[in-house]
């Protein structure tokens, strides 16, 4: 009777470190998978990069790491290392350490850089020590660009940073212990753990693995009292037991067997359940996962697609801004006023403002022309946009306002600003060749962090939002995804360029705005855009006004386009002032050997030493000479640089003689101030 006992009871002790042992597995997997799905979601944000620097746009990074950041969990930092060199790392803030590391060179760093470039796939390296504290993980990926002579050469690495201890925070792997088991993370084969519940591997654990890109590891997980509670004092009580009334006890546990099988079966089956139920709910959440990284990727794509494009036409619209500035300043020194010379040239400057309008339109869809940033009342520009559509629209078509924004004030050039609101006009009216109603529309918009997930380039806060709405035939199906595409358009040969909706995504985009419509086909389109509010405070300093301001000085002029550099020189001589002409900055300090200046109008773009060089050199014989930089570019980065680097004023090319003597004077008396 005794052996009977001790058996039935030995399978009952293996029976329960079986279940408790298959439930420990499935806790371990999910929390695995938990693991790898986040890493992945992170790490992911390295194909963006990667993108930024095959396009040369190196520039934005900043801009672009700040969207990744927005658009994927979990990331700790963004780095940049040309030729193996870490040199920016975004957020900078808390990681300065890591900056100079030389991936290649570093003997911790050195084979896993080496792989990468081997592999030239996204590779993870880790966990390892960060220079500025605490353990990390890097997903990183070798960048090669196009070679001069053919082929490719192998530029630097970008990468994206993860903390170990907040991917293990926000995955599964924590709720392991508040569950009473101890848990243990080591790479694949190695002996002691990178991160545990308590320091030591457990002991007779089970373990799944976790694969990443180019790495593996070990999720070892065990409970903490051991897998069978109570065999150490079951087998002594059940002698006793036994001893004493053998025969009655096992004739009792015979007939009570069947139940406490129904029972065991009842709990096991309950629990297969709830794994089942947790299992799809896993499947769920990776689905949406996966669809919100192929909406990211989307929209990178068409990202790149519209830079591409953009600097196509903003390298042209610089090329002519530098013709139409020689063309605007030889017809301000034709002929004397009321001749028949005077009236040519009025022609020939209105046909280079035309020219200069054009210029702005491409620069708008290059995202480089936004000229000013003063407050822009959006009523007003509606009200502006209305009466001159009231003079060319169809009259089967009626225009209605439901201006609803308490405030409508927002910060950007209102020239730019009027072109969005006329072609989203444009395209309305000519969405309704039958007619119908064509409705304006503001109101105020408070964005949350859940709302701006939805929207990609907004920022938190207070926007207006004014819409076009029209009753028109609406959109197909079939063209929606590519409304804001470059030179596309349903419109029959002759009728449209395809340029409209584009150049309303790239000046929206640029304003730190966004744009996106609703439309069924037969029932019209809404196409609405959101710009940030600007404090009602802010007026506008408004433009000078009146006769040209004459002056007196040595100012020189520096651009290397000949038509630009001359008559530019002639109108200065006009205004009164001592104007000399250089070609390059050897030209310049030539020129700046022969006197002292009192002022330098020096173009951003030239071969031999741009601008910024070429003040410089100027200010190391004459370090308190004021300058004005002339330039055919928007204020894009480059623009911004200049102007925090020490020129006081800008000209934007083609200026007229009013805008060249304004700014001018203005230098010159802020010298003497």
């Amino acid at each position: 009777m005794l052996v009977v006992g001790g058996a039935l009871l030995q399978q009952h002790e293996i029976a329960e470190e079986r279940g408790r042992r298959r439930a420990v597995l499935e806790r371990a997997d999910l929390a695995a998978r938990a693991i790898e799905d986040d890493l992945s979601r992170s790490l992911a944000a390295a194909h963006a990069l990667a993108a930024l620097v095959r396009h040369a746009d190196i520039d934005r990074f900043e801009e672009v790491a700040d969207d990744l950041l927005a658009h994927y969990g979990g990331i700790s930092s963004l780095q940049l290392a040309p030729g193996g060199v870490l040199t920016r790392i975004h957020p900078l803030a808390g990681n300065e350490a890591a900056l100079g590391l030389d991936l290649l060179a570093d003997p911790g760093h050195r084979a896993s850089a080496e792989r990468t470039i081997q592999s030239r796939e996204l590779t993870a390296e880790g966990p390892f020590e960060l220079r500025q504290g605490g353990q990390g993980v890097v997903g990183r990926i070798a960048v090669f660009r196009p070679a001069p002579g053919g082929g490719e050469a192998f530029w630097g690495f970008v990468a994206v940073a993860v903390r170990l201890p907040e991917v293990v925070s926000r995955t599964r792997v924590a709720a392991l212990s508040a569950a009473g088991l101890d848990w243990a993370l080591r790479r694949d084969g190695a002996a002691q753990p990178f991160a545990s519940s308590g320091g030591a591997l457990p002991r007779l654990a089970v373990a799944v693995k976790v694969r990443l890109p180019g790495e593996a590891w070990e999720l070892d997980v065990a409970p903490r009292e051991g897998w069978v509670r109570w065999g150490g004092l079951v087998m002594p009580a059940a002698l006793l037991v036994l001893v004493a009334a053998a025969i009655g006890l096992l004739a009792q546990r015979l007939l009570r067997l069947p139940e406490e099988l129904r029972r065991a079966v009842d709990e096991r089956t309950a629990a297969l359940a709830l794994a089942n139920r947790r299992l799809a709910a896993e499947l769920v959440e990776r689905q949406r996962a996966e669809e919100a990284r192929q909406a990211a990727e989307a929209q990178a794509r068409h990202g790149q697609k519209m830079e591409a494009v953009g600097l196509l036409a903003g390298g042209i619209a610089h090329d002519f801004n530098n013709l139409l500035t020689g063309i605007l300043g030889y017809a301000e020194l034709l002929g004397e006023p009321g001749t028949a010379a005077d009236e040519a040239a009025a022609g020939i400057r209105q046909a280079a403002r035309r020219g200069a309008a054009l210029t702005r339109q491409l620069l708008g869809f290059a995202r480089r022309g936004k000229y000013q940033q003063v407050p822009v009342d959006l009523h007003a520009l509606v009200r502006e946009v209305s009466e001159l559509l009231e003079r060319t629209l169809d009259k089967r078509i009626a225009i209605r306002h439901q201006l609803a924004a308490g405030t409508a004030v927002v910060r950007g050039d209102p020239d730019q600003l009027q072109q969005v609101v006329l072609n989203l006009a444009v395209n309305a009216r000519d969405a309704m060749p039958s007619g119908g109603t064509l409705t304006f529309e503001t109101a105020e918009v408070e964005l949350d962090a859940e709302g701006t997930r939805a929207r990609p380039g907004l920022a938190p806060g207070r926007h207006v939002a004014i819409t076009v709405a029209d009753t028109g035939v609406g959109i197909p199906a079939a063209v929606r995804e590519r409304v804001f595409d470059p030179f596309f358009t349903t419109k029959p040969a002759g009728q449209g360029t395809g340029m409209g909706l584009a150049m309303v995504y790239g000046i929206v985009q640029n304003h730190g705005g966004w744009v996106g419509f609703e439309s069924e086909e037969g029932r019209g389109a809404r196409f609405t855009v959101l710009l940030p509010e600007a404090p009602a405070a802010e007026r506008d300093e408004g433009v000078p006004a009146g006769a040209p301001e004459h002056g007196a000085g040595r100012v020189l002029v520096a651009d290397d386009e000949r038509g630009v550099r001359e008559t530019t020189a002639r109108l200065l001589r006009r205004l009164g002032y001592d104007a000399l002409p250089a070609a390059s900055l050897a030209e310049a300090l030539e020129v700046q050997g022969r006197g002292a200046l009192d002022l330098a109008l020096v173009d951003l773009a030239m071969p031999a030493g741009d601008g910024p060089e070429t003040l410089r050199a100027l200010r190391r014989a004459q370090p308190e000479l004021p300058a004005v930089l002339m330039t055919g570019y928007g204020l894009d980065a480059r623009v911004r640089d200049a102007l925090q680097g020490g020129f006081r004023g800008i000209l934007h090319k083609p200026f007229s003689v009013e805008e060249l003597a304004a700014e001018v004077a203005r230098a010159v008396r802020r010298r003497g101030a």
